[in-house]
Parts: structure tokens; C-alpha cells; sequence
């Protein structure tokens, strides 16, 4: 009686695994060399804006005082700099696991920027929000090749 029960249980998850499969192999659209490079020239362009409006707006980025508006610029200046080298390296014509390692610290700054640009009361201005939250759509357009970590 154990053995049709253990049976269906087997049949079960293997077609669960079968109908899900096309769900998780479609979540990582297929390299794209011309598709990844466009991206990432738009998100370095995106990351220079981002650079712009810091700059252009009042340092209103914490309560506490304008050290968060020096922590915040520092990590600005450091996604432009890391966008501008992954997209020389696409450029060069460099492989997805050779820049990986590049998006995956790409992925870590936005995570910084994002703490930085909340809207809260004595947050950033709405431009410097805005700015971030354009990089971080590009980013995530871009993540679409990579793998999650």
C-alpha cells in the first residue's frame, strides 16, 4: 500500500518540477551582447545625472548633519565609476562571467544609494529620489542577463 502512495508523491513533484521549469529558466533572458552594452551605456549615463542633481542640490540627505550628504556623494561618485568600467568592459567585448563581478558591486552600491535617497521628512530632494530610483530601473533591466547572487 506504501508503494503507489510513495508513487504519487514521486509523480507529483516531478511534474511540478516540469511546470515550473519554463517559470525559473525565464527570469534570465538570454546574453545579448548589443542589448547589454545599450543598457549599460544607459545606466552610466543615468548614474552621471544621478551625479548632476547631487551636486546641484542642497545637502539635505540626513537629519544628523552633512556627513550622510558626503556618504551619500561618495557612493554616487562610486556607481558612476563602477557603471563607466562595465561598460568598458562590454565594450571590450568581455563575457558575462567576466562581468558579473562588476553588476554584482553595481547591485551592492544601489543598495547603498537607496538608504540614502528614502523620502522621509529631511531625506533628499524629489531630483536626487528621482535620479536614484532611474538608476535603480536600469539596473534592474540589466539584471535581467545576470544571474541573481
Amino acid at each position: 500500500m506504501r508503494a503507489p502512495q510513495n508513487q504519487i508523491i514521486y509523480a507529483f513533484f516531478v511534474l511540478l518540477f516540469v511546470g515550473m521549469y519554463p517559470a525559473i529558466g525565464a527570469e534570465l533572458k538570454p546574453w545579448n551582447p548589443q542589448a547589454v552594452l545599450q543598457l549599460s551605456d544607459v545606466l552610466y549615463s543615468s548614474s552621471r545625472q544621478l551625479n548632476i542633481e547631487c551636486r546641484e542640490s542642497p545637502p539635505q540627505y540626513t537629519n544628523e548633519s552633512t556627513s550622510g550628504h558626503f556618504a551619500f556623494r561618495y557612493h554616487v561618485r562610486h556607481f558612476s565609476s563602477v557603471a563607466n568600467d562595465l561598460s568598458q568592459a562590454l565594450e571590450e567585448g568581455r563575457s558575462k562571467e567576466e562581468t558579473q563581478p562588476i553588476f554584482d558591486t553595481l547591485v551592492e552600491i544601489m543598495n547603498d544609494l537607496k538608504v540614502y535617497s528614502e523620502k522621509k521628512a529631511g531625506g533628499p530632494w524629489p531630483v536626487v529620489s528621482k535620479a536614484v530610483m532611474q538608476a535603480d530601473g536600469i539596473l534592474t533591466q540589466l539584471g535581467d542577463y545576470y544571474p541573481k547572487a
